[in-house]
Parts: structure tokens; sequence; C-alpha cells
């Protein structure tokens, strides 16, 4: 497990290019080792190039949607999923060294921006009950 984490993710708006192909990578470099003792045939390596597809289009996704810059509620919404999908795919592996326990977390909320308006309108609420 790494453990020169930097800060972990929060919101999607937290996630990086580097995050991205970090994960990508690191479940890429648990699957090799089973590949190549399953040769290149069988219902093994079906499976094993079947989840490398799939962990290679969610990555390639999260990665677009990183490049378009602007993001709407659908757009954070698409990358919380995906993000999901490959930190749950990774963590299976959890315990090898390699996987960023730090910051490779769920993420607690979608959208910065509305958890603080939320958080402001509580308050805003809340202090008006108090007068």
């Amino acid at each position: 497990m790494s453990t020169e984490s930097h800060r972990s993710l929060r919101y999607v708006d937290d996630i990086t290019r580097d995050d991205v192909l970090a994960l990508e990578a690191f479940i890429y470099s648990q699957l090799r080792p089973v590949q190549d003792a399953a040769g290149e045939t069988g219902d093994t390596f079906c499976a094993l190039r079947s989840l490398e597809i799939l962990v290679c289009d969610s990555a390639g996704l999260l990665l677009a949607l990183l490049d378009r810059g602007g993001r709407g509620r659908e757009e954070r919404s698409t990358m919380l999923r995906e993000w999901y999908r490959l930190r749950t795919t990774a963590s299976w592996w959890e315990y090898r060294d390699g996987y960023d326990v730090g910051r490779w977390n769920r993420l607690e909320h979608v959208d910065a921006a509305a958890e603080a308006q939320h958080d402001a309108e509580i308050a805003r609420v809340q202090a008006a009950g108090d007068t």
C-alpha cells in the first residue's frame, strides 16, 4: 500500500488526470501476471481481456470529461460513476503495494460548490431560527 499519498479525494472536481492514469496503471499491473499465467486462450484469458476493456473505457471516459473543462451536473455524475467503477475494481487489491489508500477513496460529494451552497443555506436557516 502506498503511504506517500497527497490529500484524499473528496469531490469529483478533485480527480486529476494523474489519478485516473495511476489507478488504471495499477489495475493493469495486477492483471498482467494473471494474464501471463493464463496464456492467450481459454475462459480466463477472455475474462481478463473483457475486464481490461472495461477499465480502458472507464478511464478513457473520465479523461475525456476531465479534458472538457466546464462540467455540469450530468458530467459530474458520469465522472462519479466511472471513478467508482475504477476504484471498486482496484479495491480488490488494496492491500498490495502501489494502491493509494489515502487518495483513491470513495468520494463524499459530487460538487464542492453545491455542498457549500447547501451548508450556507442550512446555516442561514439555523441562524434565523436562533433569533
